[in-house]
Order: C-alpha cells, then sequence, then structure tokens
C-alpha cells in the first residue's frame, strides 16, 4: 500500500535501504536538475561533500548515491540511500529539483506539468508518495526530506518553492557557490554542467548514427524508387521509432484540431512535445511546406515541428505572438556517412532530447542570438559604441561623441 502525502506530512521509514525516486513530466520543456544535501542540526551542510547532484553523485561513506537515468519509467532521477551510512551528526537529507533561469523566456517550475517525488524499497515497490501541485514562479524546489526521529528515520512532504534558483536555496543550506572566489566557483559549476550535457549529447548521438546508418539502406531504396508520401511516411515511423526512440503510441499520424492537419504529432507521457510535415522521398522542401504544421503547432500549443523528405531533417521554433512563425532553427541531411555533429542537432528531437526540452530550448537561443537583427541591435547598444569611441578617439586623437560614432556605424550597417 503506498501512503499518499499532502505537504506537511510525514511518514515512518521502517527501513534501511530505500530508493528516492524524483519525477517530472516527460514532455516539460526545461532541462531540470536534481541534487540532495545532507545537512545538521543548524539545517546547513557540514562540508561540500554533502551537496550530491549531476557533477558529484556520491555523498560521504556511500549513503546516498544520484542515479540520473533510472529504469524506474516514473522516476526521471534516483536516490540510493543507505540509512545506516549516514553520518550521526547529520540531520536530515534535504531533496531538491533547480532549472536554469536562461532557458526560454521566463521558466520556472508553473509550466513543468507533474513534479513528485517517490519513497520505494530496493526492489521498486513504492510505499510513500508526494505529487507537488502548487508550482507557479520557482526555480528550485524543496520536494521532500528524510529527517531522524526517536532513533529512526522518517520522510517529511515539504513542497518549498525558491523564486531565486539553486543560489538561492545554496545560500539558505549553507553551500557557497562562487563566493569566496568572486564568481570564478559559479563559472566552473556553469562549465561542469555544459560538459556533463554534451558528454550525454555525443553518447547519444553515436548511438544514433549508428541506428541511422543501419537505416540508410531503406532511405537511399525510398529515394531511388520515388516513393509516394504514403509510402515515405513507413520509413520516416522507422527512423522516429528506431532511431529517435519514440514509442509506437508517440508517434500519431494524421492529426486533425480545428480543420488543421498535421501528419506527426510527437508526445511524451500524454504532452505532445513536436509536430511534423512530411513530403515524398527527395522531393525538394520549400518554406510554404512548413506552414501546415506549424499552424496546427500554433493552435495547439506546440512550439517545435520538424519538415522533412526523408533524406533532409528541418526542425522549426514554432511562435505565435502577433502572428504564426516558423524560424529555421537547424537542417541535417541524412547520407551514408552523416557526422556525429549532424547526429548531434538531431539528438535534440529524440526522445531523449525532448525530454530534456532545455537541450533545443538552448540551441534556438543560440541561432536567435546570432541573427542578422539581434547581432544589429548589439552593436548599437550604448555599450558598444561607447567602446567604440573611446578606441577611436584614442587612436586619432579627436574627440567624437557617441551620437556621432553611433550615425557612422548606422550608415555603415544600412549600406550591408
Amino acid at each position: 500500500m503506498t501512503d499518499v502525502l499532502v505537504r506537511g506530512a510525514n511518514v515512518q521509514i521502517d527501513r534501511e535501504r530505500i530508493l528516492v525516486g524524483v519525477g517530472w513530466d516527460r514532455g516539460a520543456p526545461y532541462e531540470i536538475d536534481v541534487s540532495a544535501f545532507l545537512v545538521g542540526a543548524n539545517e546547513r551542510v557540514r562540508c561540500d561533500q554533502d551537496f550530491v547532484f549531476y557533477n558529484q553523485p556520491s555523498a560521504q561513506a556511500g549513503c546516498l548515491t544520484l542515479n540520473t537515468e533510472p529504469g524506474d519509467r516514473e522516476n526521471r532521477a534516483e536516490f540510493a540511500a543507505d540509512l545506516t551510512r549516514v553520518p550521526e551528526d547529520v540531520a536530515k537529507i534535504v531533496f531538491a529539483i533547480t532549472l536554469d533561469a536562461g532557458q526560454g523566456d521566463h521558466p520556472s517550475f508553473g509550466m513543468v506539468g507533474r513534479i513528485g517525488i517517490r519513497m520505494s524499497d530496493p526492489a521498486g515497490g513504492c510505499f510513500a508518495r508526494y505529487d507537488f501541485r502548487e508550482a507557479s514562479d520557482e526555480l528550485a524546489l524543496i520536494l521532500g526530506e528524510l529527517y531522524r526521529y526517536h532513533g529512526g528515520w522518517k520522510f517529511r512532504a515539504v513542497g518549498q518553492g525558491y523564486s531565486g534558483g539553486l543560489e538561492a536555496l545554496a545560500v539558505e543550506l549553507g553551500v557557497e557557490i562562487g563566493a569566496a572566489d568572486g564568481g570564478a566557483g559559479a563559472a566552473q559549476e556553469e562549465s561542469a554542467t555544459l560538459t556533463r550535457k554534451q558528454q550525454a549529447i555525443l553518447e547519444r548521438a553515436a548511438k544514433l548514427q549508428q541506428a541511422l546508418k543501419a537505416l540508410m539502406p531503406q532511405v537511399q531504396k525510398a529515394v531511388d524508387g520515388q516513393y509516394n508520401e504514403s509510402n515515405t511516411r513507413m520509413v520516416i515511423d522507422k527512423i522516429l521509432m528506431d532511431a529517435f526512440e519514440y514509442a509506437m503510441d508517440e508517434v500519431q499520424a494524421e492529426q486533425v484540431v480545428q480543420g488543421r492537419k498535421a501528419d506527426y504529432v510527437l508526445s511524451i507521457d500524454t504532452r505532445d512535445v513536436m509536430v511534423g510535415e512530411a513530403k515524398k522521398a527527395g522531393l525538394s522542401l520549400r518554406d510554404k511546406h512548413i506552414f501546415q504544421a506549424t499552424s496546427y503547432g500554433a493552435y495547439s500549443g506546440i512550439r517545435w515541428a520538424f519538415l522533412t523528405n526523408l533524406t533532409t531533417w528541418q526542425v522549426y521554433h514554432i511562435s505565435a505572438h502577433d502572428k504564426v512563425e516558423a524560424n529555421l532553427v537547424f537542417s541535417v541531411d541524412l547520407r551514408p556517412d552523416i557526422s556525429l555533429d549532424d547526429c548531434a542537432k538531431l539528438v535534440l528531437i529524440s526522445r531523449f532530447g525532448m525530454t530534456r526540452g532545455g537541450l533545443i530550448e538552448r540551441q534556438w537561443n543560440e541561432v536567435k542570438a546570432l541573427t542578422r537583427e539581434n547581432v544589429i541591435r548589439s552593436i548599437l547598444t550604448e555599450d558598444v559604441i561607447g567602446q567604440l569611441r573611446k578606441v577611436i578617439n584614442r587612436d586619432s586623437g579627436c574627440g567624437f561623441d557617441n551620437d556621432q560614432i553611433q550615425q557612422v556605424v548606422e550608415d555603415l550597417l544600412a549600406g550591408l
């Protein structure tokens, strides 16, 4: 029997070894990190080793170990806890999740959907759970805590949010992030995060590369045989399931909403994450081909779309503020010698990538940041114009002001 807890409720832990699973909607639009803090009676960690996260997955004496890819479908991350090994001066273990504020526009846990924490025995039998349903603008959440009680242990459902994210949470629990070295620690933390994520993407890219190479004979046969759109989709189905690892029931074909049609809608845990438009094998793709899919996506609240003729895969970001727009994020050609870099891009729209929405969001932010309009806007900022003025005045001995420099820059940009 599973105890379903409400905020503030607790349950006795009568096992020495347990699994603490943390889960959220697999279609969540952000990449989410899980962490745990071993704190003393003063509600603060004793040392840096008491902070367990992706880059430091084990606590002292092996009392707590983080697994970010558990076999349990409901858990996105899992802690294995051996309560007999917890140091005596540790009063509680706090379990939290955080997301990076740099992922898209105003990210928050209020946009994630289902969030929960589960207590299970080592065999996976769940005996207690807490589902957090009150998320709003938080960037960090304490979901629950294991704490000592009369010589034993209890678990309490906490559900406390922090709009300041990991930094605010870490400060409260006594973990110093970049304070003593003027921010270098934060930079190292960010670098470690990128390294871990890049490594995970490269590993998935290598696996995807193998799967795509195995499918290339079917792709080439479709092109050479000039398959019609219906037969082309049969090969696309295999790519989506065998290479991109979507389950059969997650690949929905011929969807219609209010007269808007989509050849494909990809879903994860019943949440629609991407819409697709398929053309017959080898057909030259045109910008107009993506309109039908983006119209469906904009109406249905889906932000990502793909367009493919089997050999070329184009991925778009859908926006629907003043009008529906589709902006190209990347384009990849399938060929027998497909590169690892191209496969790394395709990983972003695989099931692995779409369960970590922050990955494709980050790719889109990079594309958006380097658009002509954004670069021009950055050049014309007061900071850049001011730096240009200093260099020009220093080298020429003149005394130009910012307005004069800006006028020249605007004239130069207008001629591009």
